[in-house]
C-alpha cells in the first residue's frame, strides 16, 4: 500500500486532503461575505506551535542546522529539505522562509541547508568528498533497495534524524541547470514523483504554471520516481513516505523567482494535506524581532545584487531576503523595513516592476518604508523617466547629443568603471560614518539635478562629486559639483539615492548597511 493510501500511523493522507478542502471552502465563504470569520473561529482552538532547533554533527565541519515546528494538533509529519546540492541556492532560501509559516496541524521538520558547506562554496558536491566520485554527491549517498547503509557520516546523521521523525511527506527542493522541456539532460522546472503519486504531483505542477506563467512550463516526471540514492527515494522506499522533488531552473532566472516557485509548490502541497489554512506563497520574512531590520534586495531583471547582498547578508542586525517583480505587492512589502535597488540597469528594473507594482513600492514608502537606491537604483528613485519610482523631484543628465564622427550618443554613459573623488557633507559623515573626500568606484551612476515636478519632495545633497569621468566633450564639467548622494523624505518614509558604488570600494562597504539602518527607522 502506498504512502498516499495509508501512512504508517494509520492516518489517511486522502483524509488530510478532504480536510484541506473544507478549510478552503470555509475560507472562501468568509472572503465573499457568506460565512463567519474562519480565522477567529479556529484561533481559539489551536494551541501555539512549539519550535525546537538544533544542529546535526555539531562538532563536525559539515554541521547542519534543523528546525521542528510542532502545531500541537494531530496531523501529518512533513519534512522539507533544501540545499542538498550546494550550487542550488533557491531551495535552501525557500526552506528557510517556509520554516516560519504558520502551521495549523501536524509537525513540520525543516533542514534548510543540508549541504551547508557546498552552498557556501557554490559547488554541487560536499566539499569534504569532492574528489571521491562515489561519495561526493550527497543526494546519491542514502539507503537504496540494494544496500541499507548511507555512504558518509554526513548522510548517516541526516538519515538517522529523518528516521527519528518518520515523515509522512517529504518535499525536497532542488534546481536544474537547464529547463527539462528544452534539454532532457536536466530535470530543471519539474515535479519528480513516484508513479503512484502522479495525481498529487500534477496538482503541484499546475499550480506553479498558473501563477507565474513561466517561459518554460514545469513538467511532471513520474515514470520511475526520484533517483536511486537520493533522500527522496530513500524516504519513499524505506519509510513509506509520500516523497517529491521540486526542481526549479537556475538558468536565466533570478533567485527570487525560483524561490517563489518553490514556495508556490510547497504552499499548494501543504494546503492540500491540511497543514496550513491559507496560501503562504507571500510569506517571506518571519515575525519582526527587536533590533533586527528586515531588508528586501531586488534581484530581478536589471539588478546586479551580488556585492550588495554579500555586504548585507552577513550582518547579524539585518534579516535579508531577495525579492523580484512578483514580490512587489503589499502582502510581501509590508514584511520589510527597507527595500534596496542595486546597480545594473535602472530601466530594466523599473520596467520589470511595471506601473501597478511601482505604485505598491511608492505606497510602501509613504507608509514608512525605506528605500536605498544604488547607481541604477538611484536612477530608479528619480522622477526623470516613465519607469521611475518618482520618489523625489530629481532630473538626470541624460540628453542625447550628435557627436562628430560617432553619431548620436546618450550622455548618461560616461565610460568604463573608474574611481572618482566624492566629498561627503557633515550630515553624511554623521549617518554613513565616512567624512572628507574619498575615492569611490563609479560606473555611470546618475548625475542628478532638481526636476520640474514640485509636487514631489526636494532632495538634500549629502555628498558631491569633486572629479569626473566622461568620454564626450559635452560631458565636461557636468559631473563636478553634482550630488553623489541625495536624501529625501517621501510620505512617512525615507529615501537614499547613491550614485557611486561604496559597496565595491575597498574599506567603504559599511556605508551600505548604515544607509539601510538610517532609512529603516520607521
Amino acid at each position: 500500500m502506498s504512502a498516499l493510501q495509508k501512512t504508517r500511523s494509520g492516518r489517511h493522507p486522502a483524509g488530510h486532503i478532504l480536510l484541506a478542502g473544507l478549510f478552503l471552502v470555509l475560507a472562501f465563504a468568509c472572503a465573499v461575505g457568506h460565512g463567519p470569520p474562519v480565522q477567529a473561529q479556529i484561533a481559539t482552538s489551536i494551541p501555539s506551535p512549539t519550535l525546537t532547533s538544533g544542529t546535526l554533527g555539531s562538532e563536525a565541519s559539515w554541521k547542519t542546522p534543523w528546525h521542528v515546528i510542532d502545531s500541537g494538533r494531530d496531523g501529518p509529519t512533513v519534512l522539507i529539505t533544501g540545499g542538498v546540492h550546494g550550487n542550488e541556492p533557491a531551495g535552501a532560501r525557500a526552506a528557510e522562509q517556509i520554516r516560519h509559516w504558520p502551521i495549523q496541524r501536524g509537525k513540520l521538520v525543516v533542514i534548510p541547508q543540508v549541504n551547508r558547506l557546498g552552498l557556501a562554496a557554490n559547488i554541487r558536491w560536499t566539499p569534504e568528498h569532492r574528489n571521491d566520485r562515489r561519495r561526493r554527491d550527497l543526494n546519491r549517498s542514502f539507503p537504496t533497495a540494494e544496500h541499507d547503509e548511507t555512504l558518509t557520516e554526513h548522510s548517516g546523521a541526516i538519515w538517522d534524524f529523518v528516521t527519528q521523525h518518520q515523515p509522512d511527506w517529504l518535499f525536497d527542493l532542488h534546481e536544474g541547470f537547464d529547463f527539462h522541456r528544452v534539454n532532457s539532460k536536466s530535470v530543471g522546472s519539474s515535479v519528480i514523483a513516484f508513479p503512484g503519486q502522479r495525481d498529487f504531483a500534477e496538482r503541484i505542477r499546475q499550480s506553479v504554471n498558473v501563477e507565474l506563467e513561466p517561459k518554460h512550463p514545469f513538467d511532471l516526471l513520474a515514470k520511475s520516481g526520484p533517483a536511486v540514492g537520493s533522500l527522496a527515494r530513500a524516504c519513499g522506499e524505506q519509510l513509506g513516505a509520500a516523497s517529491f522533488i521540486f526542481e526549479t531552473t537556475f538558468k536565466d532566472q533570478p533567485i527570487s523567482m525560483r524561490t517563489r516557485q518553490h514556495r508556490r509548490m510547497v504552499s499548494t502541497a501543504l494546503l492540500s494535506i491540511g497543514m496550513i489554512a491559507q496560501d503562504c506563497v507571500d510569506r517571506i520574512a518571519p515575525t519582526p524581532q527587536s533590533g533586527i531590520t528586515s531588508v528586501a534586495v531586488f534581484d530581478d531583471s536589471g539588478a546586479n545584487e551580488t556585492k550588495v547582498l554579500t555586504v548585507l547578508d552577513s550582518r547579524s542586525d539585518l534579516l535579508v531576503r531577495l525579492v523580484g517583480r512578483h514580490d512587489m505587492c503589499p502582502a510581501v512589502l509590508d514584511q520589510f523595513d527597507v527595500l534596496v535597488f542595486p546597480g545594473g540597469s535602472g530601466s530594466k528594473q523599473g520596467k520589470a516592476i511595471g506601473p501597478l507594482r511601482r505604485d505598491h513600492v511608492r505606497q510602501f514608502v509613504r507608509d514608512g518604508g525605506g528605500i536605498v537606491g544604488i547607481c541604477a537604483g538611484a536612477y530608479l528613485c528619480s522622477s526623470h523617466y516613465s519607469w521611475s519610482l518618482d520618489l523625489m523631484n530629481a532630473a538626470v543628465f541624460n540628453k542625447t547629443v550628435e557627436i562628430p564622427g560617432k553619431g548620436r550618443k546618450s550622455m548618461w554613459y560616461r565610460g568604463p568603471a573608474t574611481d572618482v573623488d566624492v566629498e561627503l557633507t557633515d550630515r553624511a559623515a554623521e549617518v554613513l560614518g565616512v567624512s572628507g573626500t574619498k575615492s569611490i568606484r563609479y560606473q555611470n551612476g546618475p548625475i542628478l539635478s532638481p526636476g520640474d515636478d514640485d509636487s514631489l519632495p526636494k532632495y538634500e545633497p549629502w555628498a558631491h562629486f569633486r572629479t569626473e569621468n566622461g568620454i564626450y566633450e559635452p560631458q565636461e564639467n557636468t559631473m563636478i559639483g553634482a550630488p553623489a548622494i541625495v536624501f529625501a523624505r517621501y510620505g512617512q518614509g525615507r529615501v537614499l539615492a547613491i550614485s557611486p558604488h561604496f559597496e565595491s570600494t575597498a574599506g567603504q562597504s559599511d556605508v551600505i548597511p548604515r544607509a539601510v539602518a538610517h532609512v529603516g527607522k520607521r
